[in-house]
């Protein structure tokens, strides 16, 4: 039994009318080219703008920066950062969460844990039932 190769694969020109359908490199580097000098001009405008405007509202320059920004603690007071006070509100969040309600501590071992409620109730019952 003989092999005979497909000619699928062999190049064929495109018909005529699909080869005028080629990219024109030179139109699209055109168009790139004047879309960046139109950016450009833009960017430029709008900076003489904001230079404008800043002179306006801010005639004798941008004011200095305070010393003691970026310090923790400023005169008497301390400065705390937000992400901690907002990772503290969790934590807390959490652990009064923990003390409320019933809750898993080992499912394989079934220990669980109770609200700390429920479970200062029963040690008064205990404790007083001991004293009788």
């Amino acid at each position: 039994m003989t092999y005979q190769p497909s000619r699928s694969t062999e190049t064929i020109s495109p018909p005529a009318a699909q080869a005028e359908e080629a990219i024109h490199w030179g139109k699209v580097i055109a168009i790139g080219a004047g879309s960046l000098v139109a950016f450009a001009i833009a960017i430029w405008i709008s900076w003489g703008y904001m230079r404008a405007r800043e002179k306006l509202l801010q005639p004798r320059g941008p004011d200095p920066i305070p010393l003691d920004v970026g310090k923790i603690d400023i005169g008497i007071v301390e400065q705390v950062p937000f992400d901690i006070t907002r990772s503290f509100a969790a934590y807390r969040r959490d652990r009064m969460d923990r003390l409320e309600h019933w809750g898993w501590v080992d499912r394989k071992q079934g220990l669980v844990h109770e609200p700390i409620a429920k479970a200062m109730d029963e040690v008064v019952s205990e404790l007083s039932g001991k004293k009788k």
